[in-house]
């Protein structure tokens, strides 16, 4: 009935030539027709009356009308368009300095940007349309801003802050009676609990908003809200009303003739018919999917179409069409990750966990599930090639604003693979025929539907063909992995003799493990251990470290104990391999691992083969990604390798003191101007003299970077780690990232660092996040602790470290991997010196300090040979 009464009072205004009552009736039924999602008619009412504003100068109704038509383009695809209606609605706000009107203009141009993938712009516009909400006080136009913002949160991943938005929206809403956006919200909020694995407080959530919608008559929301139920339903294995419920989504698409939500519906129903295993039928609408295109299509656009694609010719056990499908979608969402960057880091970061599919399946499954694809087709490059990919940039975009290079690598796919999407384009084609022809009723619609049916059986059978040539052809194929991807790793193990890479790959259910050797040698083997089986036992193995941190000392029996998780965890990370790391002709004597998930929270050096640990075997080091730069090294000798030792041995408020951290800096550091033992030549700055400010200035002067305080990594929010600073304050990572000095630094020591495994689903990212920083700054290597290690063997095992490294001769230098692998042995066998065993240059005295526990003299093997005092501690980047 309005708008009966608006398109009259509209006809009669435009009949008497009555300018001023057409743009104000325009404005009124415009926005009738945007409240019903028919953004065609926004358009058909609105562009003709947009004149007539301009003719009448109203600045502000021609601002509105603008804004109305920037926003209903944008939403039915026609994105650029969209984008410069909304930017000249903005300037004449602007110019108006009306600066309600701004804040609106600026909330609906972000929706712009973003669909434009311009995200920074994105994030800008709803930051300044907030700020000015807020600065005026006027509580509805802050709705739109924090709305978006949990929109643009929720997209990347990060529900918990998407949800922080909607609460603040909601009172808001509620106390303004506004029921349509009320009902909106709680939709979004529906939305948040889906992709956090919560599918019924799903569908409670889409039905209040959908009753709310009810109540208040609008179509729009009632057809936005069966989006939700759809995907409630489907998660919980309801197939029929899920398929309903899409299904009058999809309807109602058409009903607007709105090709963007059409496409999206068309997904949605394609997702519902994958996951209840009608394949042909999921083909088919992921087809009609597919042939919507948009103007200015925005980055990662299809990538889970194609990676729906590829799961359903996983099932079809058409592995090499699924492993195509699966690039296509990486190197779509390699667009979205690259059109993110200069986004807030927490952004950045979770956009790998956004939930894309039903069972919760993230952006980050997507490769590990081409990788273990691959891996099971014995395709091994290929796989170790989206391993460094997937590592390289879950590390760096965890906990970096952008990578070294700012490129994001695509993974290329083969001359015999591109026949795929080009086999694809003729029912792409024929499917956009119908598409058109389904929203003019076309006479031919019969015709067409019969076309595509015969059509998509000629391309199955095309692509059995396809499959059957991959296979055949896969081994002579050089264009199936880039050479120059595994260049690097190729580097490594060839920077010392005896080296290979070890490479876990963990899923869901099962673990993967890759022996990368000299000369491009690959050794795969498939481990049958699930993510959570192996989560479990790792954290096993931690609270049994967490409980010698609270016990006045472990020895022999609570080995025994370690010993046998340590025994599981060898079985399956490392028994598989035994054949190539023991066989005479690799003489392997060095391994670097490049560790995954969960395995990132052990010492490798702790694993038992049932006799001895790893580290009795090897050396061992981990790198962060392939780009660890092996050709520099420390220079033997100790005079042109300058030490800057810093220390906190007081107790500060929420840590205890480190009594033995004035003995351990003593004895490696000496200064000119004092007379002591100590080994390198350097400086030390204790407690409070060690401040951000020193540590700044004097960087640049030396070789290594010894930090004997405490540390603390935060699991799930990596940024939030820390260090200690002498004053009691915290050296952030953010802080980390301003040094300048750290290029000229070879090694950064940080002796007495922590990190908690509270659940088995941890991915340990935070462990790498400190080290990354100090890499990326300049810095070589870093040597840190897993967890709270016992002061006294710290202080023994650091000064040990230090006299192995300076014992290097030019004939035969010392590694920093092997310097760490033999203190470690001292501790494990006993071979420590005391305050009664003490040698000349270099010797290592250590003496009870009061209020610490006494060095403990060994007597029948040694009181450090558990784990826990020696194994904690890890060597990141260049072990050389």
């Amino acid at each position: 009935q309005g708008i009966a009464v608006g398109q009259t009072s509209l006809e009669i205004s435009r009949k008497n030539k009555d300018f001023i009552g057409e743009v104000a009736a325009a404005t009124i039924l415009s926005g009738m027709y945007e409240a019903l999602g028919e953004y065609q008619k926004v358009i058909a009412v609105a562009e003709p009356s947009l004149a007539q504003a301009r003719k009448i100068n109203n600045r502000e109704q021609e601002a509105e009308l603008l804004i109305k038509l920037g926003n209903s383009y944008g939403i039915i695809g026609k994105y650029t368009e969209g984008k410069q209606l909304v930017e000249q609605g903005l300037a004449i706000a602007r110019e108006l300095k009306n600066r309600r009107l701004e804040s609106h203009a600026l909330a609906r141009l972000s929706n712009r940007y973003k669909d434009l993938g311009e995200y920074q712009k994105t994030w800008d516009s709803l930051q300044q349309s907030l700020k000015i909400a807020r600065e005026t006080n006027i509580p509805a136009a802050q709705t739109l801003p924090l709305t978006s913002l949990g929109i643009v949160y929720a997209e990347l991943g990060d529900y918990q802050k998407s949800n922080e938005f909607y609460q603040q929206a909601l009172p808001i809403l509620r106390q303004l009676k506004n029921r349509f956006d009320e009902s909106l919200v709680l939709l979004f909020i529906a939305q948040n609990y889906f992709a956090q694995g919560n599918p019924q407080k799903n569908i409670e959530s889409a039905q209040e908003g959908l009753a709310i919608a009810g109540e208040i008559k609008e179509p729009q929301i009632q057809a936005f809200a069966n989006i939700l139920l759809s995907l409630g339903y489907g998660q919980l294995g309801n197939d029929k009303q899920a398929m309903e419920a899409a299904q009058t989504w999809l309807n109602f698409t058409r009903k607007v003739q709105n090709k963007v939500w059409g496409k999206q519906a068309l997904t949605l129903v394609g997702h519902i018919h994958r996951k209840f295993r009608r394949q042909e039928e999921a083909i088919e609408v992921y087809q009609q999917a597919l042939a919507i295109a948009t103007d200015n299509q925005a980055p990662g656009a299809d990538a889970f179409i194609y990676s729906g694609l590829a799961r359903i010719y996983q099932d079809l056990n058409q592995s090499s069409v699924a492993i195509t499908y699966y690039k296509q979608s990486i190197n779509k969402i390699e667009e979205v990750r690259r059109s993110i960057e200069g986004l807030p880091q927490e952004l950045q970061n979770s956009f790998l966990d956004a939930t894309v599919d039903f069972d919760k399946v993230k952006v980050s499954d997507i490769y590990r599930q081409l990788a273990a694809l691959l891996l099971s087709q014995g395709r091994d490059k290929e796989a170790l090639q989206v391993q460094q990919l997937m590592r390289e940039q879950e590390i760096r975009e965890a906990i970096s604003p952008r990578s070294a290079t700012g490129d994001k690598p695509n993974i290329p796919l083969s001359p015999t693979e591109t026949k795929i999407p080009a086999q694809s384009e003729s029912i792409i084609a024929l499917a956009r025929q119908i598409n058109e022809c389904e929203s003019t009723n076309c006479s031919q619609l019969k015709e067409l539907t019969t076309r595509r049916t015969s059509l998509i059986v000629e391309f199955d059978q095309q692509l059995q063909k396809i499959d059957q040539e991959i296979r055949a052809n896969r081994a002579k194929d050089d264009a199936f992995f880039d050479p120059n991807k595994l260049a690097k790793a190729q580097e490594i193990v060839e920077a010392q003799p005896g080296t290979v890479m070890i490479y876990p790959l963990v899923l869901e259910n099962e673990l993967w493990l890759q022996l990368y050797a000299p000369g491009g040698a690959v050794k795969t083997v498939k481990v049958n251990v699930g993510r959570d089986e192996l989560g479990k036992t790792v954290k096993e193995f931690r609270d049994l470290m967490k409980e010698c941190e609270n016990a006045a000392h472990c020895g022999s029996a609570e080995a025994t104990k370690i010993q046998a998780v340590s025994l599981k965890l060898y079985n399956w990370l490392i028994k598989d391999l035994e054949a190539e790391l023991q066989n005479k002709n690799n003489q392997v004597k060095n391994l670097v691992f490049a560790l995954d998930r969960v395995t990132r929270y052990i010492p490798m050096s702790a694993l038992y083969d049932g006799k001895q640990y790893l580290i009795e075997k090897y050396t061992i080091y981990n790198v962060l990604t392939e780009d660890t730069d092996t050709r520099d090294k420390l220079p033997v000798g100790t005079q042109n390798s300058p030490v800057l030792a810093m220390g906190l041995s007081d107790a500060v408020p929420g840590f205890g003191s480190l009594p033995n951290v004035p003995a351990e800096i003593d004895a490696i550091v000496r200064q000119e101007t004092k007379n002591n033992q100590g080994i390198y030549p350097g400086q030390k700055f204790l407690n409070r003299s060690f401040d951000f400010a020193t540590l700044q200035d004097n960087l640049k002067s030396y070789r290594i970077l010894h930090l004997a305080t405490h540390g603390v990594f935060v699991p799930d929010s990596a940024d939030k780690s820390y260090i200690l600073l002498g004053t009691g304050e915290q050296l952030t990572i953010p802080q980390i990232k301003t040094l300048t000095g750290l290029n000229n630094i070879h090694l950064v020591v940080l002796s007495a660092c922590q990190t908690a495994l509270a659940g088995p689903r941890q991915d340990g990212i935070e462990i790498a996040s400190m080290a990354y920083h100090f890499l990326n700054r300049g810095a070589k290597a870093v040597m840190a602790s897993l967890w709270l290690v016992d002061d006294s063997s710290t202080s023994l095992l650091m000064q040990q470290f230090y006299k192995n490294l300076a014992n290097g001769t030019s004939e035969k230098a010392m590694t920093k991997a092997e310097a760490l692998r033999q203190a470690q042995l001292n501790l494990l066998q006993g071979n420590v010196s005391t305050a009664a065993n003490t040698n000349s240059r270099g010797g290592i005295v250590v003496e009870q300090i009061p209020g610490s526990r006494p060095p403990i003299a060994p007597s029948n093997g040694s009181k450090f040979s558990h784990p826990y005092y020696w194994a904690p501690f890890i060597l990141i980047g260049n072990g050389l």
